[in-house]
Order: structure tokens, then C-alpha cells, then sequence
């Protein structure tokens, strides 16, 4: 999709930022380029680095390497009687953070990973210590790691913690809105390039709180909200009323993923649905997060689609679905045969008049209630935030 050598010379100047030498050099290699002299000289430097905060966390290396000493320090009370145990200074402690984070600058995300978290076990002990903003920077430093080490698991327990404290911090409201929004584009690093995504995971992403953040801060978050719609089957419970927030925010932002719901539950429009099914096509290929998922959103969107055509109609021509999914009639039978068997659907295929007859279930009245009280949460939120917005466009004014 772009040209190699831009792509190398991108990956030069994001590297020029860190500490990862050797790997940039490597870099010029693929484009026939000498590394330059700063370069080198950028390496002694930060070897001496290195080699100057090691030895200065040296001691403290020495205790997280020995099985027995580390099994301690979950029993003490206070850093400072750990400190006095191990006859530690605090400065030490607090250079095991300068020590990861050069690690971290150095590409070595596992060692960085196990520095922090061994910081964040010892910063622990100490309940009554007050949350430092570097404690902080060390769990999104731990967050960082984890996602960079495709250990998926630990990051997603990551973002638990830090969804957490965000809740109970004192922070300002725009810091927390701040914090929040990162935590939500990282927390897409876990959700799409993992190969099983955890549940929780998945509801912290959909939960009202973070739909309501996504509108007022990061509305083109709305893409991964539809794509997580389309490839999770265990969210169908969500659909309905996730669209009405997409379709709320549309004037705010709208791709063909986030239109293609709406052309499917809010206007019941096949015929758009389909045109904008054929355009995601051209949006997830080209798109970090969702070019591994495309296959499985095509064929999930089209479940969606029959599914949708279903509730609706009663008797469906087989050619006709076909056109609505771009597939060929016996293309469509078969699948839609498979459907059936696979989801136990309430269908039969007439070969004959070469249609399927759908059986329907008229919906509970208590449903019926439930979906109407829905989305109080977050509509009460966006009200709330307009009035905000008014009264303070009005002491302006004044």
C-alpha cells in the first residue's frame, strides 16, 4: 500500500526518538545507507548510561534475582522496613524506575516489564504513601511493556488498575478525561491484535462510561465500537443499543463501518448496508487494527445482514439475499444452509420456490419495556455535559 523505502524512513525518525540503536541501524542497511556518525556516538553514550544506572540498582538486581528475598517483601509492612532489612537506600529504589525506563527506550520490554512490576510490588507495602505521578507513569510504563511484549493478559489486568484508580483519583476532571482517552486507544492494542480477547476487556471498551468519553473526546473511536459489534457474536446483546449512541454521534464522526450499522438497524436499508460493506473492505485493509480481522468482519457482517432480513421478512427469495450479501444464489444457499444448522435458526429452505421461510416469535412486552428505559446512563451524561457547556458559553458571554 505505500512504498518500502517511506516505510523504512518513517520507522528511522520514529526510532530517532528512542534508544534502540542497534535496531535503527539495521534500518539503514535496508536502504543502502551508511548509519550516520551521531549515531554511533549515540551508542557509546548509551552504554554508559546503561552500565552507569546499573550499577547504581546493582544491590537491589541482586535481591529481585533471589526467589527467597523476593517472597519477603510482600511481608513488610513499610518500604522503610524493607529498606532496613536489605540495608537499601530509598534513591535505589526509586533508580530501579530511571534503570526500566532505559531499558524500555532500548527495545528490552520484557526486563523494563519485570523492573516495574517488581517497583509496583515494593511501592505496595506502603498503603498509607500517598499515589506519586510517578507511580503512575510506572503501571502505564508496566501497560506499555506488557502490550509491546504481546502479553496480552497482564496488560488487559493492567488496564483494570488503571480504569481503578482513575475512578478514585483526585485528579482534575480534564485530567481524568485525558487519562481515559489514552487508556482507551491502548486498550485497543489488546482487543485487536491479541488472539483471544479476555470478556472484561471487551465490556470495559462497551460500557457506557466509555462510550460517553469516546463522544467527547475521541469520537473516531467509534470505528473500533462498530468493528468490535461486527466480530464479537457475544455482543448481539449490546447491538441495538450501541447503534443508537453511533447514530446519536454521527454528526460528530461516520465511516462506512459506523454507517453500515446504521444502514442496518437504524434505516433498514439492505441496499446501503451492502455498498458500505463493499467500502469497509478498502478501510480494513488499510487499517492497523482491523486488516488481520477483515475475512471474519465479512462473514460476520453478512450474518448480521440475513439476520436482520430475517426478522423482518418471513418468506426471503434466495436470489434476492444473494444480491443483498454480493454472493452468487448457490453461493448464498449453501451458506445460508450452514447458518441454519450451525445457529439452529427457526428457518427451512423451500428448494421449490427457492426461498427460506422464517418462523417468528412475537416479542415479550416485558422487553419491550426494558429496551424502551435503556441508555438513561448515557443520555443523562451527554445532557449534562451540554448543559455544562452552555452555561459556561454563557459566563463568557456575559
Amino acid at each position: 500500500m505505500y512504498n518500502k523505502e517511506d516505510l523504512v524512513r518513517a520507522d528511522i525518525a520514529l526510532l530517532s526518538g528512542t534508544k534502540m540503536i542497534d535496531f535503527a541501524s539495521d534500518k539503514y542497511k535496508l536502504i543502502n545507507e551508511p548509519v550516520p556518525e551521531e549515531w554511533v556516538e549515540r551508542r557509546g553514550q548509551v552504554l554508559a548510561q546503561l552500565e552507569e544506572s546499573r550499577d547504581k540498582v546493582f544491590c537491589l538486581l541482586e535481591i529481585l534475582e533471589d526467589g527467597d528475598k523476593v517472597a519477603q517483601i510482600s511481608n513488610f509492612k513499610s518500604i522503610g522496613d524493607l529498606c532496613s532489612e536489605f540495608k537499601l537506600d530509598m534513591s535505589v529504589i526509586e533508580e530501579l524506575v530511571h534503570y526500566a525506563k532505559l531499558q524500555y527506550d532500548c527495545g528490552n520490554y520484557s526486563l523494563s516489564m519485570e523492573l516495574l512490576k517488581h517497583y509496583r510490588s515494593i511501592m505496595s507495602q506502603d498503603a498509607d504513601r500517598p499515589m506519586t505521578s510517578k507511580y503512575v507513569s510506572c503501571i502505564w510504563g508496566s501497560l506499555a511493556s506488557f502490550l509491546l511484549n504481546r502479553d496480552f493478559e497482564e496488560a488487559a489486568d493492567v488496564i483494570f488498575k488503571l480504569d481503578e484508580f482513575l475512578e478514585n483519583t483526585k485528579m482534575s476532571k480534564k485530567e481524568v478525561l485525558l487519562q481515559r482517552t489514552w487508556l482507551l486507544h491502548w486498550a485497543l492494542f489488546a482487543i485487536f491484535t491479541s488472539d483471544k480477547v479476555e470478556n472484561k476487556l471487551l465490556d470495559f471498551f462497551l460500557n457506557e462510561k466509555s462510550l460517553s468519553i469516546i463522544s467527547l473526546s475521541c469520537p473516531h473511536l467509534f470505528r473500533y465500537v462498530g468493528a468490535c459489534l461486527i466480530l464479537q457474536k457475544r455482543l448481539k446483546h449490546l447491538v441495538k443499543d450501541t447503534v443508537w449512541i453511533i447514530h446519536h454521534e454521527s454528526s460528530s464522526y461516520s465511516d462506512p463501518v459506523t454507517r453500515f450499522l446504521l444502514a442496518l438497524y437504524t434505516d433498514m436499508d439492505f441496499d446501503e448496508a451492502q455498498q458500505e460493506l463493499q467500502k469497509c473492505s478498502l478501510i480494513c485493509k488499510g487499517d492497523f487494527f482491523l486488516v488481520q480481522h477483515w475475512a471474519e468482519f465479512e462473514e460476520n457482517a453478512r450474518l448480521l445482514i440475513f439476520e436482520t432480513y430475517c426478522r423482518i421478512h418471513q418468506c426471503i427469495n434466495i436470489e434476492m439475499i444473494a444480491s443483498k450479501l454480493n454472493m452468487e444464489a448457490e453461493e448464498a444457499e449453501l451458506w445460508i444452509v450452514k447458518l441454519i444448522q450451525n445457529a439452529k435458526l427457526d428457518a427451512r429452505i423451500d428448494s421449490e420456490k427457492s426461498r427460506v421461510v422464517m418462523s417468528k416469535a412475537p416479542p415479550s412486552v416485558y422487553q419491550q419495556v426494558i429496551e424502551k428505559t435503556k441508555n438513561l446512563a448515557f443520555r443523562s451524561t451527554m445532557l449534562l455535559s451540554n448543559l455544562e457547556k452552555r452555561e459556561k458559553e454563557r459566563h463568557s458571554a456575559s
